[in-house]
C-alpha cells in the first residue's frame, strides 16, 4: 500500500489513457488504482537496491528500457482488471510487414523506418513479445527477414515460436499465408505500420474475442465523416452524413477464432469479396464482431508528419532513443 512516486504515478497515468500533452491532449488526474503501481515500483526499486550489494555484468540499455517497460505495462494492466490475468497461450499473433508505403516517400517501407532509432516494425513486434503468444507469424519480404532475425537475436531467447512467411499481392493474400503457419485456436492480426500499441490494449481485445469469437481494437470518430459519391463532372461531393456517435475507427490488432477466419476467407473467395479488414470477412458472414475501445495513440504511421507524432508518444512513455 506504498504510496506512488508522483513522477512514476503520472507516468502511469499517462500510459494507460495514451496521453501525450506535447500533442494537445490535457493528462487527467492519477485513477484510484495508482497505490498498487506504487506498490510494484516501489518493490521493483527495493529489489534493484539489494541486487546492487552483488556484481552483476551491466544490462544493456535495450534490455533495461524494455524491462522498464514490462513492468510498468504490467502493473497497469493487473490494476486496471482488479488483478486479473488474460494470458495468451491460446493466440498466435500474425504481424504484417510487407507493404511498402508509397505514402511515405521514403526509399525503403515505411514499417523499416526508425523511431528513436528503433524499426517501426520492431517498435510492434515488441509489444507483442510482451504478451504472452504461443507463436509469432512475421509477414515480409525475404530481404527485410534480417531486421526481425538481427532484432530478436540480440534481445535474446523469447518465448514464442517466431515463423516467417512471404506477402501476397492484396492484405487479405498477406493474412491468409501468416493464418496457414499457426497451429492456435485464435488468430491477432497487426499491421506492423502501427508502433504504438500498448500490452495492455492486446490483453484487452484478446479477452473480448474469447468472448464473442471476433473483436478489433477501434476509437469513437472525433470528425465528422462525410460519404461521397461523384458528380456528373467527375468531382467529389457529398451524399450523406452519417451520425458520428455511432461512427468508429478501426484498429488493431483484430482478433478471430482462426476457424472463423478460414469460414470468412472461403465465403470471401466464393463472392469474390474484397475488404480492407481482417473482421470484415466475418461480418460478411454475419458473424457479431466486438469493438473493443483502445487508444487514440495506436496510430498508423503513413506520412512524415507521423514520424514526428509517434516520437513525441514514445518519449512520453520513456523510450530512450537507441544510438546507432
Amino acid at each position: 500500500h506504498t504510496a506512488a512516486p508522483k513522477h512514476l504515478s503520472d507516468t502511469s497515468s499517462l500510459r494507460l489513457r495514451g496521453v501525450a500533452g506535447s500533442v494537445g491532449v490535457a493528462a487527467e488526474p492519477t485513477p484510484a488504482w495508482s497505490p498498487l503501481i506504487g506498490g510494484c515500483c516501489a518493490a521493483a526499486v527495493a529489489l534493484l537496491a539489494a541486487s546492487a550489494v552483488v556484481a552483476r555484468p551491466r544490462a544493456s540499455p535495450v534490455a533495461a528500457r524494455r524491462g522498464a517497460r514490462r513492468c510498468i505495462a504490467s502493473a497497469v494492466t493487473l490494476a486496471a482488471r482488479g488483478g486479473a490475468e488474460s494470458g495468451a497461450g491460446d493466440v498466435g499473433a500474425v504481424l504484417l510487414s510487407g507493404g511498402v508505403g508509397k505514402r511515405m516517400g521514403a526509399k525503403i517501407p515505411k514499417q523499416y523506418i526508425k523511431l528513436l532509432g528503433l524499426e517501426i516494425a520492431l517498435h510492434a513486434l515488441e509489444a507483442f513479445l510482451e504478451c504472452d503468444f504461443k507463436e509469432i507469424v512475421i509477414v515480409c519480404a525475404e530481404e527485410w527477414r534480417s531486421v526481425f532475425e538481427d532484432y530478436i537475436a540480440k534481445r535474446g531467447s523469447v518465448k514464442p515460436v517466431i515463423k516467417y512467411t512471404g506477402g501476397g499481392a492484396e492484405r487479405q493474400d498477406s493474412v491468409s499465408n501468416g493464418l496457414a503457419e499457426l497451429t492456435t485456436e485464435f488468430i491477432a492480426v497487426h499491421d506492423s505500420a502501427r508502433p504504438l500499441v500498448t500490452k495492455a490494449e492486446i490483453e484487452k481485445v484478446i479477452v473480448d474475442a474469447r468472448k464473442y469469437g471476433a473483436a478489433l481494437l477501434g476509437v469513437k470518430t472525433k470528425a465528422t465523416i462525410k460519404k461521397a459519391m461523384t458528380s456528373e463532372s467527375g468531382e467529389p461531393m457529398v451524399s450523406s452524413t452519417p451520425d458520428r456517435s455511432l461512427m468508429w475507427e478501426a484498429h488493431t490488432p483484430q482478433v478471430l477464432r482462426c476457424e472463423l477466419l478460414r469460414r470468412g476467407f472461403q465465403n470471401a473467395n466464393e463472392k469474390k469479396l474484397a475488404v480492407t479488414d481482417d473482421v470484415s470477412l466475418v461480418e460478411f458472414l454475419g458473424e457479431p464482431v466486438k469493438l473493443t475501445e483502445g487508444e487514440y495513440t495506436n496510430m498508423k504511421v503513413t506520412t512524415p508528419e507521423d514520424i514526428a507524432v509517434a516520437e513525441t508518444i514514445l518519449k512520453s512513455r520513456g523510450f530512450v532513443e537507441i544510438s546507432a
